[in-house]
């Protein structure tokens, strides 16, 4: 069974940063980037926690740096594909996070562990700036709003205290009635296509609690935080690809 109170806080989390996501949507995509950077910032020292990386505050400042400029590169990009820059963005993250690497002067004991635990904190908060994208694009409003309800909606479902084997196949299900309740009321979405994001977008947030919920520390508050955050991020790109392939 699931206990404690960190499974609260991450639901918690990712609710609220859902719902930041697309109260920023309402002023436009310079603001979606501003709240990207947040979701990004709000992440990386609990991720730094939940892997006990060492030197957790350099390893902070590189993953909330790589978000921030991944999404402000979003934000300057004026014609599609605006996601075309993200993987020249990537590659410039890697390069910062082995130059970080090379500055340590304890000995570089775990390089490895280290490496690799920022490295994945990097492509998630990289994956995030595709929110900035799903704003622009037509019918990206509606994009928008699908997307972060059906997020919140699995982000709340993560709470309920029951065993994987069932809350994971109520997650995706709770995800795609989200869709179909969104597309009855948002113009401009099919239900069948809006079930089918929903239910992808419940799967990443499913899938991602459950990877992260059996480390020790995940239920430390700011691991925790990190474990809420960390969904949102990743269903940036996730939502504006699949948007564009489900709802045209």
């Amino acid at each position: 069974m699931r206990t404690g109170t960190g499974r609260v806080l991450t639901a918690v989390t990712g609710v609220a940063c859902a719902a930041l996501v697309l109260a920023a949507g309402t002023m436009g995509p310079a603001v979606v980037a501003i709240a990207v950077v947040v979701v990004a910032v709000a992440m990386s020292p609990g991720w730094t926690e939940l892997l006990h990386l060492p030197t957790p505050r350099g390893s902070t400042a590189v993953i909330a740096s790589c978000g921030a400029v991944a999404a402000a590169v979003v934000a300057l990009t004026e014609t599609e594909p605006y996601l075309r820059w993200l993987p020249g963005v990537l590659a410039v993250c890697l390069l910062v996070e082995f130059w970080h690497q090379l500055l340590r002067r304890d000995m570089r004991p775990r390089l490895v562990e280290s490496v690799t635990g920022v490295v994945a904190a990097v492509v998630v908060v990289v994956l995030g700036a595709g929110w900035v994208a799903v704003l622009r694009v037509p019918g990206g409003w509606a994009l928008l709003v699908l997307g972060t309800v059906t997020l919140a909606t699995a982000s709340a479902a993560t709470a309920l205290p029951w065993p994987q084997r069932l809350l994971a196949p109520f997650t995706v299900a709770a995800g795609a009635v989200a869709g179909v309740a969104v597309a009855a009321v948002v113009p401009g979405l099919a239900a069948v296509p809006a079930a089918l994001l929903g239910a992808a977008v419940a799967l990443l947030t499913s899938a991602t609690d459950r990877l992260l919920e059996s480390l020790p520390s995940a239920h430390a508050v700011t691991a925790a935080v990190a474990r809420g955050a960390a969904p949102v991020a990743a269903a940036g790109t996730v939502v504006y690809l699949l948007g564009r392939v489900l709802l045209g």
